[in-house]
């Protein structure tokens, strides 16, 4: 075995120095050589735990960095060189094996941009909480049960067994540091924090926890292990964190919850849910729930991400606080809908029980808590790319590419409907490229991107002998993003209008167009742009298209399987690809030129062209069913702030979210703010540091957005100015 004179890199040694070729018990002994020696902090300023994270640290699901600087290192440590240089080729097999080799053509079809695939790696919900409820004792003996019943497969045990042992191994670290640190401590308060620490994990992680301070202690812990990437989200957190919290005095329980939301903040630690129903439809709104509401309008901060479930039962108390909580202008909570979202769960074959267990992972994509592995947002396609094929046949009008399908010269059309039927042959194409990228980088994330810990965390790997990626867990479905969706249904309206009704323009009058950019086509660009067919405006003629196109984009995915075990499923959340849609499209129907980034960005109007309020708008986006989007399908909508916060602001938004959820519309997110505020945070940004917007799947703050984004956000619609 080979002996390393370095200290620092311990969970790559460990990695190294596993004697097995099987990667999750190699990464069972990088985690847990990485538990022994990686640097441990105690944050007296929250009373929690965690750690300076090694540089090769697995992390269990972005897979080995390669940031690492070896060749600095070697320069600098001549007398090292050696073991610098053997991780470097004993690692980067391994590294390499996590990213698929495309071919040629579906290369080309993520070079063009309007599409992208398979390369994030990141996103779950573990139950972490686990930890605090049964300890990692009761965690083993159900992996040996689990070994037994699945002979053969002793090494991915041994490597989730590694991943329970690091824990223990932190956990007893963390006790003796705080032991440690208590010797020398005057602050009352911080003798205090220490000594909880110290007794918590006198008996944690290896027993379950006793009230909701050890809770925040042991699960803060295990959530930095797994996720300090900004990839896990928390879940359902006033559900498994109740029973700690009700029986923890009032005073300390705030201060904990304090504590970790802080901790949540910085580490950008991604969505936390909070109410629901359960498979009866009880509501499942509690105290805690109120709580992290409290805190949330408190901080104003923009993260974590908070989403609240509704449904038919729950109380108008939380509508109030919701609402309250918006008002403050940190652009949380997103709203979710049971009523349209454990329908779409149910389409895909997961039972009642377990759909109403949903909750939402990084910025908007769906998961069951603890059981599957499919909020993983797979892809993205831009659809609007199917109408650039169809008139040119196949080519891209921003490159020249013969990416699509060869559908006929348009120009031979005879009909609206000849037109139609090659968009959609060119859509499912698009379709079908995305799905197939999508399943290539599943297959090889779930050969080469193990995840110990998770296995452990998710129900179904350990009962099965199979890894989180590789079909372990109960779920294994997938979700397809689409974009510029109102583009899309904007230039099928124009074709349909002034091409085959009213024969306005030719279709090859139209082609040219397009291909010159509108140069020379003055008259039939401004006829496009400021056409009244706009979807967004509750107009039946316009709306049966956008019905038509994404109940066959939601339809059509729920065919096509994962490599995971399940089946794909749509949804709509651009959000920082709405300008990077913009940018990869050539001229459109709609007015868009190619220059031009603006883009829609959710499953609302084109920014700017909703203009009969937000009812017509609501209407509008609900011709579709969205009972089959098995993903995160967002609705934007931007109230000026001069009147949210009012009596009958409030009167208007609660009427307006009944009557989108009564009607099974599936999400909400709102940004309440002035347009003058967003104008002058463009020119004067310092005087704006605290401005926060509503991204789309996620808030942040306006000034840390590039420019094009923070174009699209000033050009929604703002209500109520």
């Amino acid at each position: 075995m080979y002996e390393f004179k370095i200290k620092d890199d311990p969970f790559a040694r460990g990695f190294v120095l596993c004697e097995s070729n099987n990667v999750t018990k190699k990464t069972g002994a990088g985690m847990l050589l990485a538990a022994k020696e990686m640097g441990i902090i105690i944050d007296l300023d929250l009373g929690l735990c965690y750690y300076e994270a090694p540089v090769h640290l697995f992390c269990n699901f972005l897979g080995i960095r390669w940031n690492y600087p070896y060749d600095e290192l070697k320069e600098k440590y001549p007398d090292l060189a050696a073991d610098y240089t053997y991780i470097e080729d004993n690692i980067r097999p391994y590294y390499f094996a996590q990213y698929p080799d495309h071919n040629d053509e579906l290369s080309a079809h993520i070079g063009e941009r309007y599409l992208w695939a398979g390369n994030w790696k990141g996103h779950s919900n573990p139950n972490h909480a686990d930890v605090c409820r049964y300890g990692t004792v009761a965690m083993m003996e159900k992996l040996e049960r689990c070994r037994e019943q699945n002979p053969g497969k002793d090494e991915f045990y041994d490597g989730c067994a590694m991943a329970i042992e690091s824990l223990n191994i932190l956990g007893e670290r963390f006790r003796e540091k705080a032991n440690l640190m208590l010797e020398t401590e005057t602050d009352p308060n911080n003798i205090e924090k220490l000594k909880k620490i110290a007794e918590t994990f006198e008996h944690a992680p290896k027993y379950p926890c006793r009230d909701f301070a050890e809770a925040a202690i042991v699960f803060t812990m295990v959530f930095a292990l797994d996720g300090l990437d900004e990839a896990d989200s928390p879940g359902h957190f006033d559900q498994y964190m109740y029973d700690f919290w009700k029986v923890t005095p009032h005073d300390t329980r705030l201060k904990y919850l304090d504590s970790v939301w802080e901790f949540f903040h910085n580490t950008r630690s991604w969505n936390l849910t909070i109410s629901g129903s359960d498979e009866n439809w009880n509501d499942l709104t509690n105290d805690l729930t109120y709580a992290v509401l409290d805190v949330t309008r408190e901080k104003k901060y923009h993260t974590p991400n908070l989403t609240v479930r509704l449904h038919r039962n729950s109380p108008e108390s939380l509508i109030k606080a919701i609402y309250e909580t918006l008002a403050t202008g940190c652009g949380l909570p997103a709203i979710y809908n049971d009523e349209a979202v454990i329908p779409a769960l149910e389409r895909l074959g997961i039972p009642s029980h377990d759909a109403h267990e949903y909750v939402m992972n990084g910025c908007n994509q769906i998961d069951i808590q603890g059981k599957s592995h499919m909020g993983l947002e797979d892809g993205q396609f831009t659809a609007a790319k199917a109408i650039e094929y169809v008139i040119h046949n196949g080519r891209s009008n921003r490159t020249g590419r013969e990416l699509g399908l060869k559908t006929g010269d348009p120009t031979e059309f005879k009909s609206f409907d000849e037109f139609y039927a090659a968009f959609i042959k060119q859509l499912d194409h698009i379709m079908n490229i995305v799905t197939r990228i999508a399943y290539e980088a599943q297959e090889v994330h779930a050969a080469n991107l193990p995840g110990p810990l998770r296995s452990v965390l998710i129900e179904g790997c350990l009962e099965k002998g199979r890894e989180y990626k590789n079909g372990g867990p109960l779920y294994g479905h997938g979700q397809i993003l689409v974009n510029a969706f109102a583009d899309t249904v904007d230039s099928l309206v124009n074709v349909k209008k002034y091409v085959y009704e009213d024969k306005r323009y030719t279709m090859a009058e139209l082609v040219d167009a397009l291909d010159k950019n509108f140069v020379g086509y003055d008259e039939m660009h401004y006829t496009f742009k400021h056409s009244e067919l706009k979807f967004g405006n509750d107009i039946e003629y316009v709306d049966s298209i956008a019905r038509d196109v994404m109940n066959h984009i939601n339809e059509y995915l729920m065919t096509i399987p994962t490599f995971r075990g399940g089946f794909f499923s749509g949804g709509c959340s651009p959000f920082t690809a709405a300008p990077r849609c913009g940018a990869s499209l050539g001229a459109l129907p709609n007015g868009l030129k190619k220059e031009e980034k603006i883009v829609a960005d959710s499953i609302g109007a084109t920014p700017g062209c909703d203009v009969s309020g937000p009812t017509a708008l609501i209407n509008s986006c609900l011709s579709f069913d969205h009972t089959l989007a098995g993903s995160g399908f967002i609705l934007n909508l931007k109230f000026d702030k001069s009147i949210f916060n009012t009596e009958a602001g409030e009167a208007t938004f609660t009427a307006l979210l009944k009557s989108y959820f009564e009607r099974k519309g599936q999400m909400i997110t709102v940004t309440a703010v002035s347009a003058e505020d967003l104008l002058d945070a463009q020119k004067n940004p310092d005087n704006h540091k605290d401005l926060i917007v509503r991204v789309g799947g996620y808030s942040d703050l306006f000034i840390n957005l590039n420019e094009n984004l923070q174009e699209n956000v000033i050009a929604r619609t703002v209500y109520g100015a």
